[in-house]
Protein backbone atom coordinates (compact mmCIF):
# COMPACT_ATOMS: atom_id res chain seq x y z
CA UNK A 1 0.00 0.00 0.00
CA UNK A 2 0.82 3.32 -0.53
CA UNK A 3 0.04 6.18 1.16
CA UNK A 4 0.52 9.72 -0.36
CA UNK A 5 -0.19 12.12 2.84
CA UNK A 6 1.41 15.37 1.16
CA UNK A 7 2.58 15.81 -2.29
CA UNK A 8 5.11 18.61 -3.52
CA UNK A 9 5.31 19.75 -6.83
CA UNK A 10 7.87 21.03 -8.41
CA UNK A 11 6.94 23.64 -11.26
CA UNK A 12 9.47 24.48 -14.06
CA UNK A 13 9.49 27.71 -12.80
CA UNK A 14 11.33 26.54 -9.37
CA UNK A 15 7.85 27.60 -7.52
CA UNK A 16 6.94 24.69 -5.09
CA UNK A 17 2.93 24.10 -4.51
CA UNK A 18 1.95 22.50 -1.32
CA UNK A 19 -1.13 21.03 -1.30
CA UNK A 20 -2.66 18.83 1.47
CA UNK A 21 -4.94 15.68 0.70
CA UNK A 22 -6.91 13.54 2.83
CA UNK A 23 -5.55 9.82 2.63
CA UNK A 24 -5.51 8.17 -0.84
CA UNK A 25 -5.48 4.22 -0.51
CA UNK A 26 -4.81 1.82 -3.47
CA UNK A 27 -7.09 -0.95 -3.62
CA UNK A 28 -6.99 -4.14 -1.41
CA UNK A 29 -7.34 -1.65 2.26
CA UNK A 30 -11.20 -1.19 1.24
CA UNK A 31 -10.94 2.28 2.43
CA UNK A 32 -11.34 1.43 5.73
CA UNK A 33 -10.44 4.38 8.09
CA UNK A 34 -9.40 2.48 10.89
CA UNK A 35 -6.73 0.88 8.91
CA UNK A 36 -5.71 4.21 8.10
CA UNK A 37 -4.77 4.75 11.78
CA UNK A 38 -8.47 6.27 12.35
CA UNK A 39 -8.60 9.23 10.27
CA UNK A 40 -12.53 9.65 10.39
CA UNK A 41 -14.72 9.93 13.82
CA UNK A 42 -17.81 7.76 13.06
CA UNK A 43 -21.36 8.98 14.19
CA UNK A 44 -24.50 7.11 13.27
CA UNK A 45 -27.56 9.44 12.22
CA UNK A 46 -30.18 8.73 14.73
CA UNK A 47 -33.94 9.99 15.48
CA UNK A 48 -34.26 12.06 17.97
CA UNK A 49 -35.65 15.47 19.94
CA UNK A 50 -34.04 18.49 18.55
CA UNK A 51 -34.54 21.53 20.34
CA UNK A 52 -32.45 24.78 21.11
CA UNK A 53 -32.30 26.47 24.48
CA UNK A 54 -31.51 29.76 26.19
CA UNK A 55 -29.29 29.43 29.60
CA UNK A 56 -28.50 31.81 32.19
CA UNK A 57 -26.72 31.63 35.72
CA UNK A 58 -29.12 33.69 38.53
CA UNK A 59 -29.72 34.02 41.89
CA UNK A 60 -32.22 32.56 44.00
CA UNK A 61 -34.31 35.48 45.55
CA UNK A 62 -37.64 35.12 47.72
CA UNK A 63 -40.45 36.69 46.11
CA UNK A 64 -41.98 38.68 49.39
CA UNK A 65 -39.07 39.25 51.92
CA UNK A 66 -40.50 41.28 54.64
CA UNK A 67 -38.07 43.13 56.91
CA UNK A 68 -39.90 43.09 61.00
CA UNK A 69 -39.64 46.54 62.43
CA UNK A 70 -41.30 47.46 66.43
CA UNK A 71 -43.49 49.95 66.51
CA UNK A 72 -42.29 50.11 70.07
CA UNK A 73 -39.20 51.54 71.77
CA UNK A 74 -36.76 49.25 73.91
CA UNK A 75 -35.11 46.37 75.85
CA UNK A 76 -35.80 42.91 73.70
CA UNK A 77 -36.66 40.54 76.32
CA UNK A 78 -37.73 37.64 74.64
CA UNK A 79 -36.67 36.44 71.11
CA UNK A 80 -37.73 32.60 70.38
CA UNK A 81 -36.91 32.07 66.94
CA UNK A 82 -33.86 31.47 65.25
CA UNK A 83 -32.89 31.88 61.51
CA UNK A 84 -34.34 29.16 59.34
CA UNK A 85 -37.21 28.42 61.85
CA UNK A 86 -40.29 27.96 60.12
CA UNK A 87 -43.26 30.06 61.64
CA UNK A 88 -47.03 31.01 60.93
CA UNK A 89 -48.69 34.53 61.06
CA UNK A 90 -48.97 35.77 64.44
CA UNK A 91 -46.42 33.23 65.76
CA UNK A 92 -44.05 35.73 68.60
CA UNK A 93 -40.89 36.57 66.73
CA UNK A 94 -39.60 39.06 70.17
CA UNK A 95 -41.68 40.83 72.95
CA UNK A 96 -40.17 43.93 74.81
CA UNK A 97 -39.63 44.98 78.25
CA UNK A 98 -43.35 45.91 79.06
CA UNK A 99 -42.82 47.50 83.01
CA UNK A 100 -43.28 51.15 81.67
CA UNK A 101 -46.41 50.38 78.98
CA UNK A 102 -48.13 48.15 81.78
CA UNK A 103 -47.84 50.92 84.51
CA UNK A 104 -49.37 53.36 81.65
CA UNK A 105 -52.29 50.76 81.29
CA UNK A 106 -52.96 50.76 84.89
CA UNK A 107 -53.25 54.25 85.35
CA UNK A 108 -55.24 54.47 82.53
CA UNK A 109 -57.53 52.14 83.96
CA UNK A 110 -57.64 53.44 87.10
CA UNK A 111 -58.45 57.01 85.47
CA UNK A 112 -61.72 55.18 83.88
CA UNK A 113 -62.95 53.99 87.13
CA UNK A 114 -62.60 57.34 88.93
CA UNK A 115 -64.56 58.94 85.81
CA UNK A 116 -67.18 55.70 85.85
CA UNK A 117 -67.94 57.19 89.45
CA UNK A 118 -67.63 60.45 88.59
CA UNK A 119 -70.21 60.17 85.92
CA UNK A 120 -72.30 58.28 87.59
CA UNK A 121 -72.63 60.67 90.65
CA UNK A 122 -73.33 62.98 88.35
CA UNK A 123 -76.31 61.31 86.99
CA UNK A 124 -77.94 60.98 90.00
CA UNK A 125 -76.75 64.62 91.43
CA UNK A 126 -78.81 65.78 87.79
CA UNK A 127 -81.87 63.39 88.75
CA UNK A 128 -82.56 65.19 91.62
CA UNK A 129 -82.34 68.16 91.30
CA UNK A 130 -84.47 67.67 87.71
CA UNK A 131 -87.19 66.33 90.70
CA UNK A 132 -86.82 69.68 92.67
CA UNK A 133 -87.14 71.85 89.84
CA UNK A 134 -90.47 70.36 88.75
CA UNK A 135 -91.87 71.15 92.26
CA UNK A 136 -90.34 74.74 92.21
CA UNK A 137 -88.21 73.80 94.69
CA UNK A 138 -84.97 75.05 93.12
CA UNK A 139 -84.37 77.59 89.90
CA UNK A 140 -83.49 76.80 86.89
CA UNK A 141 -80.14 78.20 87.44
CA UNK A 142 -79.59 74.87 89.74
CA UNK A 143 -80.74 72.90 87.30
CA UNK A 144 -78.36 73.67 84.54
CA UNK A 145 -75.86 73.53 86.65
CA UNK A 146 -76.53 69.97 87.30
CA UNK A 147 -76.29 69.08 83.78
CA UNK A 148 -73.15 71.14 83.45
CA UNK A 149 -71.90 68.66 85.88
CA UNK A 150 -73.15 65.38 84.15
CA UNK A 151 -72.24 66.37 81.06
CA UNK A 152 -68.19 67.18 82.27
CA UNK A 153 -68.65 63.67 83.66
CA UNK A 154 -69.33 61.80 80.77
CA UNK A 155 -66.22 63.63 78.52
CA UNK A 156 -63.82 62.90 81.53
CA UNK A 157 -65.18 58.83 80.80
CA UNK A 158 -64.72 59.21 77.18
CA UNK A 159 -60.99 60.66 77.80
CA UNK A 160 -60.29 58.38 79.88
CA UNK A 161 -61.26 55.18 78.36
CA UNK A 162 -59.29 56.69 74.94
CA UNK A 163 -56.40 57.10 77.18
CA UNK A 164 -56.83 53.37 78.30
CA UNK A 165 -57.13 51.81 74.38
CA UNK A 166 -54.00 53.86 73.77
CA UNK A 167 -52.28 52.68 76.70
CA UNK A 168 -53.29 49.07 75.51
CA UNK A 169 -51.96 49.59 72.03
CA UNK A 170 -48.77 50.84 73.31
CA UNK A 171 -49.09 47.56 75.54
CA UNK A 172 -49.95 44.94 72.21
CA UNK A 173 -47.01 46.93 70.52
CA UNK A 174 -44.33 45.02 72.43
CA UNK A 175 -45.25 42.35 70.94
CA UNK A 176 -43.75 41.39 67.64
CA UNK A 177 -45.46 38.55 65.88
CA UNK A 178 -44.85 37.12 62.87
CA UNK A 179 -46.69 39.25 59.59
CA UNK A 180 -47.45 35.91 57.24
CA UNK A 181 -46.66 32.64 57.15
CA UNK A 182 -42.56 31.85 56.36
CA UNK A 183 -39.35 31.45 56.54
CA UNK A 184 -36.94 33.50 59.35
CA UNK A 185 -34.34 34.36 56.88
CA UNK A 186 -31.85 36.39 59.12
CA UNK A 187 -31.90 37.71 62.90
CA UNK A 188 -30.37 40.93 63.43
CA UNK A 189 -30.43 41.56 67.05
CA UNK A 190 -31.38 39.20 70.40
CA UNK A 191 -32.62 39.37 73.48
CA UNK A 192 -31.31 41.93 75.94
CA UNK A 193 -30.90 44.22 72.90
CA UNK A 194 -32.45 47.94 73.11
CA UNK A 195 -34.15 48.63 69.58
CA UNK A 196 -35.91 51.63 68.32
CA UNK A 197 -39.03 52.61 66.82
CA UNK A 198 -39.65 51.85 63.33
CA UNK A 199 -42.15 55.00 63.26
CA UNK A 200 -41.22 57.32 65.32
CA UNK A 201 -37.51 57.35 64.68
CA UNK A 202 -35.78 59.37 61.98
CA UNK A 203 -33.67 56.60 60.97
CA UNK A 204 -35.95 53.90 59.96
CA UNK A 205 -35.85 52.31 63.64
CA UNK A 206 -33.98 48.88 64.04
CA UNK A 207 -35.20 46.10 61.90
CA UNK A 208 -35.49 42.49 64.17
CA UNK A 209 -35.46 39.89 61.30
CA UNK A 210 -36.56 39.47 57.76
CA UNK A 211 -38.97 36.62 57.37
CA UNK A 212 -40.15 34.87 53.61
CA UNK A 213 -42.62 33.06 52.23
CA UNK A 214 -40.33 30.25 50.32
CA UNK A 215 -43.00 28.03 48.80
CA UNK A 216 -42.47 29.79 45.60
CA UNK A 217 -39.19 32.03 44.59
CA UNK A 218 -37.92 33.95 42.00
CA UNK A 219 -34.50 33.44 39.91
CA UNK A 220 -33.24 36.22 38.52
CA UNK A 221 -30.83 35.79 35.61
CA UNK A 222 -29.34 37.75 32.67
CA UNK A 223 -30.20 36.60 29.41
CA UNK A 224 -27.82 37.92 26.47
CA UNK A 225 -28.91 40.36 24.56
CA UNK A 226 -28.55 37.85 21.26
CA UNK A 227 -30.93 35.43 23.34
CA UNK A 228 -33.53 37.92 24.19
CA UNK A 229 -35.59 38.47 21.58
CA UNK A 230 -36.50 34.69 22.07
CA UNK A 231 -37.79 34.83 25.54
CA UNK A 232 -41.19 35.71 26.51
CA UNK A 233 -42.88 36.21 29.77
CA UNK A 234 -45.38 32.56 30.25
CA UNK A 235 -42.30 30.34 28.76
CA UNK A 236 -41.50 27.33 30.66
CA UNK A 237 -38.25 27.31 32.26
CA UNK A 238 -36.12 25.21 33.71
CA UNK A 239 -34.02 25.17 36.93
CA UNK A 240 -30.88 23.49 38.31
CA UNK A 241 -29.31 24.75 41.68
CA UNK A 242 -25.71 24.74 42.18
CA UNK A 243 -26.42 22.25 45.52
CA UNK A 244 -28.83 20.39 44.16
CA UNK A 245 -27.35 18.91 40.32
CA UNK A 246 -29.21 16.19 40.37
CA UNK A 247 -32.44 17.83 41.08
CA UNK A 248 -34.97 19.89 38.46
CA UNK A 249 -36.98 22.48 39.42
CA UNK A 250 -40.07 23.54 37.25
CA UNK A 251 -40.60 27.31 36.68
CA UNK A 252 -41.87 30.17 34.28
CA UNK A 253 -41.09 33.54 33.12
CA UNK A 254 -42.66 36.20 34.76
CA UNK A 255 -41.11 39.51 33.74
CA UNK A 256 -38.61 40.51 31.21
CA UNK A 257 -36.49 43.56 31.87
CA UNK A 258 -37.28 46.36 29.58
CA UNK A 259 -33.69 47.70 29.83
CA UNK A 260 -30.13 46.37 29.73
CA UNK A 261 -26.89 46.48 32.06
CA UNK A 262 -23.64 45.71 31.32
CA UNK A 263 -21.71 43.40 32.78
CA UNK A 264 -17.93 42.30 32.24
CA UNK A 265 -18.32 44.56 28.50
CA UNK A 266 -21.52 42.18 28.01
CA UNK A 267 -25.44 42.93 27.17
CA UNK A 268 -27.91 41.53 29.38
CA UNK A 269 -31.28 41.46 30.41
CA UNK A 270 -32.72 40.08 33.50
CA UNK A 271 -35.54 37.87 33.29
CA UNK A 272 -37.14 36.59 36.08
CA UNK A 273 -38.14 33.30 36.92
CA UNK A 274 -41.20 31.50 39.28
CA UNK A 275 -40.08 28.63 40.70
CA UNK A 276 -42.45 25.96 42.28
CA UNK A 277 -40.37 25.35 45.91
CA UNK A 278 -42.79 23.69 47.92
CA UNK A 279 -40.42 21.36 49.76
CA UNK A 280 -38.06 24.22 50.33
CA UNK A 281 -35.12 23.10 49.07
CA UNK A 282 -34.10 26.14 47.38
CA UNK A 283 -32.15 28.76 49.86
CA UNK A 284 -32.18 32.59 49.46
CA UNK A 285 -29.40 33.33 47.41
CA UNK A 286 -28.40 30.12 46.22
CA UNK A 287 -26.71 30.45 42.15
CA UNK A 288 -29.13 28.65 40.29
CA UNK A 289 -28.79 28.15 35.77
CA UNK A 290 -31.86 28.77 34.02
CA UNK A 291 -32.86 26.86 30.41
CA UNK A 292 -35.47 28.31 28.97
CA UNK A 293 -36.55 25.87 25.67
CA UNK A 294 -37.17 28.21 22.77
CA UNK A 295 -37.25 24.88 20.12
CA UNK A 296 -38.19 21.67 20.53
CA UNK A 297 -39.25 18.98 17.39
CA UNK A 298 -39.72 15.26 17.93
CA UNK A 299 -38.96 12.51 16.31
CA UNK A 300 -36.91 14.22 13.72
CA UNK A 301 -33.41 12.80 11.59
CA UNK A 302 -30.31 14.26 13.43
CA UNK A 303 -26.65 14.26 12.53
CA UNK A 304 -23.89 16.00 14.38
CA UNK A 305 -23.10 19.82 13.17
CA UNK A 306 -19.69 19.19 13.39
CA UNK A 307 -20.03 16.26 10.75
CA UNK A 308 -21.95 18.63 8.15
CA UNK A 309 -19.46 21.34 5.92
CA UNK A 310 -20.57 24.09 3.64
CA UNK A 311 -21.24 22.08 -0.10
CA UNK A 312 -20.23 24.52 -3.04
CA UNK A 313 -23.26 23.68 -5.13
CA UNK A 314 -26.13 25.05 -4.70
CA UNK A 315 -29.82 23.56 -3.29
CA UNK A 316 -33.30 24.62 -3.39
CA UNK A 317 -31.92 28.29 -3.45
CA UNK A 318 -29.25 27.98 -1.10
CA UNK A 319 -25.86 26.55 0.09
CA UNK A 320 -26.24 22.65 1.09
CA UNK A 321 -24.11 20.94 3.01
CA UNK A 322 -22.06 18.27 2.68
CA UNK A 323 -21.36 15.16 4.49
CA UNK A 324 -18.62 11.82 4.30
CA UNK A 325 -20.99 8.84 4.50
CA UNK A 326 -19.56 5.72 4.91
CA UNK A 327 -20.60 3.54 1.39
CA UNK A 328 -19.32 0.08 1.16
CA UNK A 329 -16.75 0.17 4.07
CA UNK A 330 -15.38 3.71 2.79
CA UNK A 331 -16.17 7.32 3.30
CA UNK A 332 -17.59 9.11 0.17
CA UNK A 333 -19.27 12.90 0.05
CA UNK A 334 -23.07 13.17 -0.10
CA UNK A 335 -24.69 16.15 -0.36
CA UNK A 336 -27.65 16.94 2.08
CA UNK A 337 -30.16 19.37 3.09
CA UNK A 338 -30.89 20.38 6.70
CA UNK A 339 -33.27 22.18 8.75
CA UNK A 340 -32.43 24.40 11.81
CA UNK A 341 -29.54 23.17 13.80
CA UNK A 342 -27.50 24.34 17.13
CA UNK A 343 -23.74 24.40 18.15
CA UNK A 344 -24.08 20.52 18.30
CA UNK A 345 -26.87 18.95 16.26
CA UNK A 346 -28.76 19.67 12.71
CA UNK A 347 -31.91 18.57 11.49
CA UNK A 348 -31.49 16.87 8.57
CA UNK A 349 -34.33 16.80 5.46
CA UNK A 350 -32.62 14.92 2.78
CA UNK A 351 -29.17 13.16 1.74
CA UNK A 352 -29.26 10.95 4.55
CA UNK A 353 -31.51 8.27 6.26
CA UNK A 354 -31.49 7.02 9.70
CA UNK A 355 -28.54 4.62 10.24
CA UNK A 356 -25.98 6.20 8.22
CA UNK A 357 -22.75 6.44 9.53
CA UNK A 358 -20.91 9.75 8.96
CA UNK A 359 -17.38 10.70 9.46
CA UNK A 360 -15.56 13.63 10.79
CA UNK A 361 -12.08 13.86 9.85
CA UNK A 362 -9.65 13.58 12.79
CA UNK A 363 -8.28 17.26 12.82
CA UNK A 364 -5.59 17.19 15.22
CA UNK A 365 -3.66 14.43 13.21
CA UNK A 366 -3.93 16.54 10.12
CA UNK A 367 -2.75 19.83 12.33
CA UNK A 368 -0.02 17.73 13.51
CA UNK A 369 1.02 16.57 9.64
CA UNK A 370 0.56 20.20 8.80
CA UNK A 371 2.82 21.55 11.30
CA UNK A 372 5.57 18.93 10.84
CA UNK A 373 5.49 19.90 6.82
CA UNK A 374 5.93 23.63 7.94
CA UNK A 375 8.92 23.06 9.93
CA UNK A 376 10.31 21.10 7.13
CA UNK A 377 9.45 24.18 4.90
CA UNK A 378 11.33 26.53 7.09
CA UNK A 379 14.34 24.41 7.59
CA UNK A 380 14.81 24.12 3.68
CA UNK A 381 16.90 27.10 2.70
CA UNK A 382 15.36 27.04 -1.04
CA UNK A 383 12.80 25.54 -3.34
CA UNK A 384 13.45 22.83 -5.87
CA UNK A 385 17.26 21.88 -4.67
CA UNK A 386 18.51 18.87 -4.50
CA UNK A 387 18.67 19.24 -0.91
CA UNK A 388 14.73 18.84 -0.90
CA UNK A 389 13.31 15.33 -0.51
CA UNK A 390 10.56 14.16 -1.61
CA UNK A 391 7.28 13.34 0.84
CA UNK A 392 6.50 10.56 -1.54
CA UNK A 393 8.09 7.08 -1.09
CA UNK A 394 6.96 3.64 -0.33
CA UNK A 395 6.35 2.92 3.60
Amino acid sequence: MRIFDWHRIVRPTGLMMLTAGIIGCSSGDGGNPHQMGGRFKEFVVERGTFSIVVSATGIVKPIDRIEIKSKASGRIDEMPVEEGDYVQAGALICRLDQTDVQADVDQAQADLDIADAEFRQAQNMHQRRKELFDKDLISQEELDAAQLGLTQARGRVVRSRISLDQAQVRLSETVVPAPIDGVILKKFVEAGQIIASGISNVSGGTPIAAIADMQRVHIEAGIDEIDVGKVRVGQRAAVIADAFPGQLFHGAIIRIAPEARVEQNVTLFDIVVEVENEAGRLKSGMNASVEVTIVEQEDVLLAPAMALSQSHSQSGGRPARSAMVKRDGRFVPQEVEVGMSNFRQAIVTSGLVEGDTIGVVMTSRLKEENDRMEQRIRSSRSFGTSNSRSNSGSR
